[in-house]
C-alpha cells in the first residue's frame, strides 16, 4: 500500500469522525430504556429512524454530485446532528413524540454523512479506491476508542453530558474537514438532474447488488437493534453494550487493513458470499447464546462479516454506476439496502420478540441469510459469464 499524504490525511478524517459519530447511536435504546419507553416503543423510534435515513441518503448524494461537492453537504449535515443532539439529551422528561423526531433525525443524519463520507472517500483517487478497506479501519478504531468513552461519560456525568462531549468532537471534526481534499467529480456536458437517477435503475448490476445487500442489512439491522435487546434482557448494562460495541470494531480491523490483498486475492463476489454465510453463522450463535459474555464471544464473528461485506458491497457499487453519478450511487443504494431494513427490521424483531422469544427472532434472521447467499450464487454466475 503506497502511502501519501492524502491517504493519511482521509484516514485522520475516519478517526476522529468515528469517535463522535458512534456516540449518539451507540445508546439510543439504552437512553430510551432509560426513559421507561417499552420495546415496542423502541421499536417504533428505530423505525421512524429509517424513514429519515431512506430520505436523507436518497437526495443527499443527488445534491453532492449536482454542486460537485462532498464537503459541504457532509458539513451541513454535521451541524444538524450537533443541534439534535444536544436538544434530545437535554430534554429527559420530553414527550415521546418529541424523542420520536429528534431520536429519527440523529440516526438518520448520522448514517447519511457515513454514505457521503464513503462516497467522498471513493472519489477523492485512484490509491483511496484501492486503498479503501485500511482507511475505513481508522473509522473502526475510532469508534474502538468512543464507544467506552461514551459508556463512561453516561455511567458517570449522565445522557445529559454526553450531547456536550459529542458537540465538542463534531466540531472537531467539521475543522478537521477544511485541510483534507474534496471529492473529485467526473466532468459533465450537462448539469445533473433528477431525471440523471434514472440511469442508476437501468443497470441490471446495480439492482441486483442493492438487492442482495437489502437482504444482508435486513440481518445487520438486526445485529443493531435485536442483539442489544437479547443483551438488556440479560442484564447488561451501558458499560458492557460498549464494550460489546468495542470489540466489534477492533476484530474489524485486520481484514479491513488487508482489504486491498484480499480483493485482488479473492475477487469482490467471493468475499461478500463469505461474508453472508458467517452472518448466517454469526445470528444461530446469537439464538443459543444465555450470557453477555457468550453474545460479546459471538460478536467477534464481525471480523469476518462487517469488513468483507462492506469493503465488496462499496466496490461492486462503483463498478455499477455511471461516472458522472458516483456519489448517488452509493447513497441512494445505501437508502434502499439500510434504510428500508433499519424501517423493518425494528417492527418486525418487536413483534416476533413478543410472539415467541428473542432466541427465536434471532434465528429466524439467521435463516433470512440463506437468500442473499443464493442470490449472490446466482450474480457470481452471471458475472463469470461476462
Amino acid at each position: 500500500m503506497k502511502i501519501d499524504r492524502t491517504l493519511v490525511k482521509q484516514a485522520g478524517f475516519y478517526f476522529i469522525s468515528f469517535i463522535g459519530l458512534g456516540l449518539p447511536g451507540s445508546y439510543m435504546q439504552t437512553y430510551l430504556q432509560s426513559l421507561g419507553y417499552s420495546v415496542v416503543q423502541r421499536g417504533i423510534v428505530i423505525s421512524c429512524s429509517a424513514l429519515c435515513t431512506i430520505a436523507f441518503q436518497f437526495f443527499a448524494g443527488y445534491l453532492c454530485d449536482k454542486f460537485s461537492t462532498n464537503k459541504k453537504v457532509y458539513n451541513a449535515l454535521i451541524l444538524i446532528t450537533i443541534v439534535c443532539v444536544f436538544i434530545l439529551y437535554q430534554i429527559e422528561n420530553s414527550s415521546f413524540l418529541l424523542c420520536v423526531l429528534f431520536a429519527s433525525l440523529i440516526s438518520g443524519i448520522v448514517r447519511t454523512a457515513n454514505a457521503i463520507q464513503d462516497a467522498w472517500t471513493l472519489e477523492v483517487n485512484e490509491g483511496m479506491r484501492s486503498n479503501y478497506g485500511a482507511i475505513r479501519a481508522f473509522g473502526a478504531i475510532g469508534w474502538m476508542i468512543g464507544s467506552p468513552l461514551g459508556a463512561f461519560v453516561i455511567q458517570n456525568y449522565g445522557y445529559k453530558n454526553l450531547g456536550w462531549v459529542f458537540t465538542v468532537l463534531a466540531l472537531m471534526n467539521f475543522a478537521y474537514t477544511f485541510f483534507i481534499q474534496d471529492a473529485q467529480k467526473a466532468k459533465k456536458s450537462t448539469p445533473t438532474s433528477i431525471k440523471d437517477i434514472g440511469e442508476l435503475f437501468q443497470s441490471k448490476d446495480y439492482l441486483r447488488i442493492v438487492c442482495i445487500l437489502f437482504l444482508i442489512n435486513l440481518i445487520a439491522s438486526a445485529d443493531t437493534y435485536t442483539t442489544v435487546e437479547k443483551m438488556m434482557m440479560l442484564g447488561a448494562s451501558e458499560v458492557t453494550i460498549g464494550l460489546r460495541w468495542s470489540i466489534q470494531a477492533m476484530v474489524e480491523l485486520p481484514l479491513f487493513f488487508a482489504g486491498a490483498y484480499l480483493l485482488r486475492k479473492f475477487v469482490d463476489i467471493n468475499l461478500l458470499l463469505f461474508g453472508i454465510s458467517m452472518y448466517i453463522l454469526r445470528f444461530i450463535g446469537y439464538s443459543l447464546a444465555q450470557t453477555t459474555n457468550t453474545m460479546i464471544l459471538v460478536t467477534c464473528l464481525q471480523c469476518v462479516t462487517f469488513p468483507l461485506i462492506m469493503i465488496s458491497s462499496k466496490v461492486l457499487i462503483a463498478k455499477s454506476t455511471p461516472t458522472t453519478m458516483k456519489s448517488s450511487g452509493q447513497t441512494i443504494a445505501a437508502s434502499i439496502a439500510e434504510g428500508i431494513p433499519m424501517l423493518i427490521t425494528p417492527l418486525l424483531s418487536s413483534v416476533l420478540i413478543s410472539i415467541s422469544s428473542v432466541d427465536s427472532t434471532l434465528f429466524i434472521f439467521a435463516l433470512i441469510g440463506i437468500l442473499p447467499f443464493v442470490l449472490g450464487l446466482m450474480t457470481r454466475k452471471q458475472m463469470m459469464k461476462k
